[in-house]
């Protein structure tokens, strides 16, 4: 399993996160470029296409960081940077509440493929006028590795 897949499986196993999430839990893996949309995920719309609160993983980037390394093996370690967006269609309480479990489920916490995950900030939240939503989004640190 990749990490991403991994990170959505502890949010998948919460209870408490999947009762406000109630248009589900994604990664980009799922998603791919179109990201979350009526079509592909109808899940996450209700009957009438609006957006029900829901949460989307994504992988932002991963740099080498040279603090781990067995070039033998090929072994490297990377700073990995991971994305948590979350939606809902009006308003900004259930994305709240979203934000504040994940943070209660990433902060210090290691996830199968990587070592503890950092809490590195939320971002300013908005509306999303493709999908005619609101969101935010938090961003969570991890050291990851890189193997042959």
């Amino acid at each position: 399993m990749t990490v991403l897949a991994n990170i959505k499986a502890v949010l998948e196993a919460d209870g408490t996160l999947l009762a406000t999430a109630t248009g589900g839990i994604y990664d980009f893996d799922e998603t791919e470029r179109l990201g979350i949309n009526r079509t592909t995920l109808p899940g996450a719309f209700d009957a009438n296409l609006i957006i029900k609160p829901c949460v989307l993983v994504k992988l932002r980037s991963e740099v080498p960081d040279d603090v781990l390394a067995d070039d033998p093996s090929q072994y490297v370690s990377l700073t990995a940077i991971y994305e948590f967006w979350c939606y809902e269609d009006n308003g900004f309480t259930n994305i709240d509440t979203m934000l504040a479990r994940i943070y209660t489920l990433m902060q210090g916490v290691q996830v199968s493929g990587t070592f503890q995950m950092h809490w590195m900030g939320d971002a300013t939240p908005f509306r999303d006028d493709v999908l005619d939503a609101n969101l935010n989004r938090s961003d969570y640190m991890a050291t990851v590795k890189r193997s042959a």
